[in-house]
């Protein structure tokens, strides 16, 4: 009886958690649409967000239309997104016009 109440209390979190590492979107699902000002100005540097797209999906490994943004927040100089990559959600930021994911720090130069 311990061993199957061990089992139990070892998987029940674990496929919790497995769970969670995915994006579920209903079929008529809508991206956000961004500011078509800031998209404007983010075009002259190449940094709007079909450009985001094309550099998650090389990033990635994957194709175009499996990038889905979720939610876009945006400025001129700074951006961040969260969005759903072939099923898995990620987070990535724009400094100016570079792309990096959101855990990344573009100052950290120690190599360790």
């Amino acid at each position: 009886m311990k061993k199957l109440l061990f089992t139990i209390g070892l998987t029940l979190p674990t496929l919790f958690f497995a769970q969670q590492n995915k994006c579920d979107l209903p079929k008529d699902y809508q991206e956000p649409k961004p500011d078509k000002k800031i998209q404007s100005f983010l075009k002259r540097g190449d940094a709007t967000i079909e450009d985001l797209r094309k550099h998650i999906a090389v990033e990635n490994d994957c194709d175009l239309k499996d990038v889905i943004f979720l939610r876009i927040s945006e400025q001129k100089g700074n951006g961040m997104y969260s969005v759903c990559v072939a099923g898995k959600p990620m987070k990535y930021k724009r400094m100016g016009t570079v792309f990096m994911g959101a855990e990344q720090n573009p100052f950290d130069t120690v190599s360790k």
